[in-house]
């Protein structure tokens, strides 16, 4: 049941009205999501609130997951590795990736930074345990997940939105990545809207 969720949400998240541009691969929102007033802490850099916005001529890729995922998760974790390494060095220390997670019951401060960095040089591990801060980032990015009842300790599976997003130095989300999308159409589309950008 679980797993027929995920499914429903990576497919039928709430989307709302996209088109797709003839420069970019990926989905594009209109009006764009616009997130940059949007803050969790960041573990990496020791819990200090980080706005959903990437630094000036840089993109941030954020994406909603937990660390127990079998398989959705790092799948998208290592797909977005890919397309990152296969950028230009100039250009690939201008992305970075954010994860929020949404199984913080199990994924504490350690295990969640050292997932992420397990993945990127470049990353930002983002937790909290105030689940209206959590839902309020999730809603900002139209994000839905669903944890399945259990008891402590007991093991249990999480369903979410499988889709990565990505800001620019505005916290505009430019396109966004459904579960699935091939990692050379990443890298055009990062090589596209790093072209667009002003380097720092």
């Amino acid at each position: 049941m679980a797993a027929a969720l995920l499914l429903w949400l990576a497919a039928c998240g709430d989307a709302g009205e996209t088109a797709t541009e003839p420069t970019l691969g990926g989905a594009v929102r209109i009006p764009a999501l616009e997130v940059g007033a949007t803050t969790l802490p960041d573990i990496s850099s020791g819990g200090a609130p980080m706005a959903m916005r990437a630094p000036d001529g840089e993109l941030l890729l954020v994406y909603f997951g937990y660390t127990s995922c079998p398989d959705v998760c790092p799948t998208t974790m290592s797909d977005l590795r890919i397309a990152i390494e296969a950028l230009p060095p100039a250009q690939a220390e201008r992305v970075a990736v954010a994860m929020v997670t949404v199984d913080p019951e199990r994924d504490t401060d350690e295990m969640l930074a050292r997932y992420l960095s397990s993945f990127f040089d470049r990353s930002h591990a983002l937790r909290t345990d105030d689940p209206e801060a959590l839902a309020a980032a999730a809603e900002a990015f139209t994000v839905q997940w669903q944890i399945e009842e259990h008891e402590p300790g007991e093991p249990y599976a999480v369903a979410h939105t499988a889709t990565t997003f990505v800001v620019d130095d505005s916290g505009t989300v430019a396109v966004e990545w459904p579960f699935g999308f091939e990692s050379e159409d990443m890298t055009a589309d990062l090589t596209t809207l790093l072209e667009q950008e002003t380097p720092p």
